[in-house]
């Protein structure tokens, strides 16, 4: 028996789902026990001659149904994905900020500008608008990335 080869389950569990499989139906496709499904989406581990099996049902290469995430891919891989939080809380940050600090005094009858002296002409608004459309294309280019990862999935699976 060959050695023992770490998969994504999550990967496994996606593309029998998109082909509208149960793990009954894989296991006949492939050739494999109903456990032996089983256990891959569990554990992630299988032989190198399940994985082979697996990957030939899918159409796709064994090493694409392998668990390659390494703690710097998923350290970039998060950041990524929740930047857009980060910048949208920074804008909300900057705009109460500047509400406490430059508006409410205004309204209550001080110096537009001497607000802003005050703080060392620090331009609130400035920062907050940036680091919203900086939000936003973070947050537009994550939603581009998932649709077309999904999308690639399905193309792969219906091959």
């Amino acid at each position: 028996m060959g050695r023992d080869v770490l998969l994504n389950k999550n990967t496994i569990k996606k593309l029998r789902v998109s082909k509208c499989w149960s793990q009954d139906e894989l296991a006949s496709a492939s050739g494999l026990s109903v456990r032996t499904i089983q256990r891959v989406e569990k554990s992630g581990t299988a032989s190198l001659e399940t994985t082979k099996a697996l990957a030939a049902v899918f159409m796709i290469t064994p090493d694409e149904l392998q668990s390659a995430q390494n703690i710097e891919y998923m350290t970039f891989h998060f950041i990524c994905k929740y930047a857009w939080l980060i910048a949208f809380a920074l804008s909300s940050v900057f705009f109460g900020l500047w509400i406490v600090d430059i508006l409410i005094p205004t309204l209550k009858g001080a110096d537009f500008n001497q607000q802003y002296e005050q703080h060392g002409n620090f331009r609130y608004l400035d920062f907050g608008g940036a680091s919203f459309v900086i939000g936003f294309v973070f947050l537009s280019f994550n939603v581009f990335v998932e649709y077309f990862g999904r999308k690639r999935l399905l193309e792969r699976s219906t091959k």
